[in-house]
């Protein structure tokens, strides 16, 4: 995520990221931390609800940001 992250950000000072994760919070704070050094504006840190839950499971990891490309 965090290699993925890097390679398709252009301005990362501007970021806002989100880091969300599904019963597995230190995961979640390992990549969080690592965005963080990255140099962005702020990391958000947050649960995946219910219903993604449902499909995704416990141990999910989910990186949201804004990339300059898909």
């Amino acid at each position: 995520l965090v290699k993925h992250f890097a390679a398709s950000t252009y301005d990362r000072s501007e970021q806002v990221v989100f880091v969300s994760h599904g019963d597995c919070l230190e995961d979640c704070r390992y990549v969080a931390d690592k965005i963080a050094a990255l140099g962005v504006k702020r990391v958000c840190i947050s649960t995946i609800g219910p219903v993604i839950g449902a499909h995704s499971g416990p141990g999910t990891v989910a990186l949201f940001f804004r990339a300059d490309k898909r």
